[in-house]
């Protein structure tokens, strides 16, 4: 009868730790579903160092190409 009762014992044991990992779970995937529903989290891009880079150079060759053709025109009137 001892061993019985060791073992109902043990068995509500292992379902109340089973039970808290159960809450733990939930309660993480509350905080994860809340996270992922704020706007700012929907709304941010990941954005790639290459893509950063060429951005910069397209700007730099854009910049230059403005100079070059401000330079390029000739004074109008006693200026």
């Amino acid at each position: 009868m001892k061993k019985k009762e060791q073992c109902l014992t043990d068995l509500l044991s292992h379902l109340d730790g089973l039970e808290m990992q159960v809450s733990r779970v939930k309660e993480q995937l509350r905080e994860l579903k809340s996270f992922l529903s704020r706007p700012e989290t929907l709304d941010e891009e990941e954005v790639c160092q290459d893509e950063i880079d060429a951005d910069a150079a397209a700007f730099e060759a854009i910049q230059e190409i403005c100079l070059e053709s401000l330079l390029d025109i000739e004074p109008k009137g006693d200026a």
